[in-house]
């Protein structure tokens, strides 16, 4: 009996809290335009390029796709990103998922930036318009 409750408050516990990835008080936009594509067998290349807020500049980032559990429409992602704003340069891994919603891709990334701050977001990649455009901030 302590196992079924046990269960079901874990279960209401992820449908109250899981809806939403938060995003904190310091919100700022990133919209890059695709620069290219590279397509292969088990994983596809994107690389985009932008000017962004959050004080990093113009920035620069290559995305590796991937769908490792075979998922329908949906997968995983890596990257790499290189910023400058005047003279201060910073990289940044990248890490998410990403899943197709209609004609558009859905992603949501967690980023760890060389100058210590950690980002979360979540954007729209448009292939057809070639535009991806975040919603990001830092964790507080």
């Amino acid at each position: 009996m302590k196992q079924v409750f046990f269960l079901t408050a874990i279960f209401f516990t992820v449908l109250t809290f899981g809806q939403d990835i938060p995003l904190g008080k310091n919100k700022f936009k990133a919209d890059f335009t695709v620069d290219s594509v590279t397509l292969g067998v088990e994983s596809n290349q994107v690389n985009v390029s932008g000017d962004v807020g959050g004080g990093y500049g113009r920035v620069y980032l290559s995305y590796i796709f991937t769908n490792k559990m075979e998922t329908e429409d949906a997968g995983e992602f890596t990257g790499l990103a290189w910023t400058q704003a005047g003279e201060n340069f910073n990289r940044a891994s990248l890490q998410g998922i990403w899943k197709r919603n209609g004609k558009i891709f859905e992603l949501y990334t967690f980023d760890n930036v060389t100058d210590g701050k950690k980002t979360v977001a979540k954007g729209i990649l448009d292939m057809v318009n070639k535009t991806l455009k975040f919603e990001a901030s830092q964790f507080e």
